[in-house]
């Protein structure tokens, strides 16, 4: 048998029609265009009342703000100053809190004393008398309240209970006062505060704030927003017992230069009471940000003093981001759109980050998620498409070729394989003993229908232990081992190969038999040497193969085998390689037409 020809692979497929495809086109058009933007923004919108969502979101805000606050903060006036009620102060004036009110009294004397511009009460105070216990507390209050009003702005803080209800505070001491607000600021679903906002019952409507209050009290424009967090660098506070030591020792010049002309605003600093979240620390004595509630209200009022709440970017603004992030889905190949999607976030966040610190929010998560959904959508489109053109090709070309063929066509590695240069590689050839005879005395039909019988049975074997079909002719297979896929020994996978179709004979011939055909017998030779692969012919036409002296003896062994009668022989180098020993035959040199003699092993089965 000559050496065969190789087959020959297409070299154009008709063109995709699968849905994907059909998809993808579509999304090009104009109409696609609007579409892929309408069902992006909607995908968006619909995963971002998701809990997951709305924390990404405020976490991402958060992160601006700790950057801002830490790398580029903006200068703020220490105009505000705290009036801390600390464990210290509680250990030294050995009193519960509610019954304070006359220490406390004294503190609002004194601070009253330094002319500040406001004083803001973020205490609990008692909403009954507790005279019976202090007697002349409640009176000591009303007095000093008095007494501070016809200078400086007082405003009480109105506190609420665990359930919400608003707590009550002693009318005397209320009215003494003259203004209130609730000591309320929204809390965000994680549990942060962010925001100063009086709409806060379920109506939406504004109620008085301490912090709305205190503003008012200061002439100062009352907006709702987020609290620029990047203003100033945090707080310290003075404790309430060295404002008593100050205040009943006289020190009036040590009040003036902690409260003249600054906004004060009292309020617990102890650890576990009063305590919110903040995406920045805020307590300079304490890098945590779970901070002081007086704190919270400080930072609202300086951001409106400063006319730095920030507001929400134009809708013009969020919709030109969202468009930017719907374009990724025309940016061609996935590994591009995973390049533009980390420059789109990292721009994004930039400009959001700018625009944070001139009071501007530009929400970054919706836009995120309709970048990430682009890319991801496109690609998952791509990659099914990659798949419904896979399995197109593996049905129209799979009987042409064998699957490891077609995986490096589809892989695209067949153009490579010549340029990794010379391999060892195993050649098996397998034909039909006497096939001439046999179609001299049979129909071609018979003969057409017994060859597809005898090749449906052992080109499975050939494929189940690695091999490559380079091509049918005739009666006669020719198989490479360890191309286009490498394998751990390509010798051994030929040699297992040669005995598995010996073992498929017998079954064959009785489904032969039972068809009506003869038996047949087959003569099966390898070698194993080194080779160089790749794809030969024109650009109309080529083929995959392997080029190398094994290939030819191999194919010439086909009638050592004949003369032998053994029905499998090898190259002495391919048994060596295949590390066997059993069952292999030495039967010496043999010359081999156009090459030098070679050494020929014969396999013939012991059972």
């Amino acid at each position: 048998m000559r050496v065969p020809q190789h087959h020959v692979l297409a070299s154009d497929a008709p063109p995709a029609t699968g849905r994907a495809a059909k998809l993808l086109a579509w999304s090009q058009r104009p109409a696609g265009a609007i579409g892929v933007a309408l069902a992006l923004l909607a995908i968006g919108g619909a995963l971002a009342p998701l809990p997951a969502m709305r924390n990404f979101d405020l976490a991402l805000l958060d992160a601006k703000f700790a950057l801002l606050s830490s790398y580029a903060p903006l200068p703020a006036a220490d105009s505000i100053a705290i009036v801390g009620i600390d464990e210290p102060s509680l250990d030294a004036l050995a009193q519960p809190q509610s019954l304070l009110l006359r220490p406390l009294a004294d503190a609002l004397t004194g601070i009253a004393a330094a002319k500040p511009r406001a004083i803001g009460l973020d205490i609990v105070l008692p909403d009954r008398s507790y005279d019976a216990f202090a007697p002349g507390s409640d009176n000591a209050m009303v007095a000093a309240l008095l007494g501070a009003r016809r200078d400086v702005p007082i405003v009480l803080g109105i506190t609420t209970r665990d359930d919400g209800s608003v707590r009550e505070i002693l009318p005397a001491v209320r009215a003494a006062a003259g203004r209130s607000g609730l000591a309320l600021l929204p809390v965000d679903p994680d549990g942060r505060v962010r925001r100063f906002d009086e709409r806060l019952d379920v109506e939406e409507e504004a109620v008085p704030t301490l912090v709305g209050e205190l503003a008012r009290a200061l002439d100062l424009d009352v907006a709702y927003g987020l609290i620029q967090y990047a203003l100033g660098s945090g707080y310290d506070y003075v404790p309430l017992r060295q404002v008593l030591d100050w205040t009943r020792s006289g020190d009036d010049a040590a009040l003036a230069r902690a409260f003249g002309n600054r906004v004060v605003m009292l309020g617990a600093v102890l650890p576990y009471e009063d305590r919110f979240a903040q995406p920045v620390p805020l307590a300079r004595w304490d890098e945590v940000r779970d901070v002081p509630g007086v704190l919270v209200h400080a930072q609202a009022l300086r951001s409106l003093e400063a006319g730095a709440i920030v507001r929400p970017a134009g809708v013009a603004a969020q919709l030109l981001l969202m468009a930017a992030a719907a374009a990724l889905w025309f940016i061609p190949t996935w590994h591009r759109r995973v390049l533009a999607l980390v420059v789109f976030v990292n721009l994004a966040f930039v400009a959001s980050l700018f625009a944070l610190r001139q009071g501007i929010d530009l929400e970054l998560g919706m836009s995120f998620r309709i970048a990430l959904a682009a890319v991801l959508l496109k690609s998952a489109l791509e990659a099914w498409q990659v798949r419904q053109e896979r399995s197109r090709l593996r049905a129209q070309f799979g009987g042409y070729v064998s699957p490891a063929v077609l995986d490096a066509i589809l892989d695209g590695r067949l153009d490579d394989d010549a340029r990794r240069g010379h391999r060892m590689l195993a050649f098996l050839f397998v034909d039909i003993r006497g096939f001439v005879e046999l179609t001299a005395h049979h129909l071609p039909e018979e003969v057409l229908d017994l060859l597809n019988r005898y090749f449906g049975a052992m080109t499975p074997v050939l494929h189940a232990h690695g091999g490559t079909i380079d091509n049918f002719r005739g009666d006669g297979v020719m198989a490479i081992f360890g191309a286009p896929n490498a394998l751990d020994n390509p010798a051994t996978a030929a040699a297992r190969a040669a005995r598995g179709m010996l073992a498929r004979l017998p079954e064959l011939n009785r489904e032969l038999a039972s068809a009506g055909h003869p038996p047949i017998g087959i003569g099966i030779s390898m070698a194993f040497g080194e080779a160089i692969v790749g794809n030969v012919g024109s650009r109309e036409r080529f083929n995959y193969t392997a080029l190398g002296d094994g290939a030819n003896v191999a194919s010439r062994l086909q009638e050592v085998a004949k003369s032998t009668g053994y029905p499998i022989v090898a190259t002495a180098a391919l048994v060596a390689a295949a590390g066997e020993t059993g069952g292999w035959m030495p039967l010496g040199r043999f010359g081999i037409r156009g090459h030098t003699d070679v050494e020929v092993c014969g396999w013939r089965s012991t059972a």
